[in-house]
């Protein structure tokens, strides 16, 4: 599986591992999972979200699910994401709010930062 999803505290925050060879389809297959795991609560939560797992990804595959409905889901309140570089937070943000109308993400280089971020939600 190219994947991991869990929940890191239950019904607030989401953690979403993307793991080795992306391409359109595994990328497809996350999101899926994602909106999934996000149908299972009835109020908006984090999404933490770790790319730095990614080893290699097809060209363009951050702009691959435009319209996919993990990216406006109504209870993904908002998107923490991990390990991204400047060329992939443009396309992720693209595709996001192209799909959302908004941006509803924050970037960190790093999972502890992201961690740091996330305390207070997590205690």
């Amino acid at each position: 599986m190219a994947h991991e999803i869990r929940w890191m505290k239950p019904d607030r925050v989401l953690y979403v591992s993307y793991q080795g060879y992306q391409t359109a389809e595994t990328l497809k297959d996350c999101l899926d999972d994602m909106a999934s795991a996000l149908d299972t609560v009835d109020r908006p939560v984090v999404v933490l979200i770790n790319w730095a797992e990614v080893t290699k990804s097809d060209k363009d595959v951050l702009r691959s699910q435009h319209g996919h409905r993990a990216y406006s889901h109504p209870m993904a309140a908002r998107g923490v994401l991990v390990g991204f570089n400047p060329l992939e937070v443009m396309m992720n943000e693209t595709t996001a709010v192209n799909t959302r109308g908004s941006k509803n993400t924050r970037y960190f280089q790093n999972m502890d930062e992201a961690i740091d971020y996330l305390q207070p939600m997590l205690e």
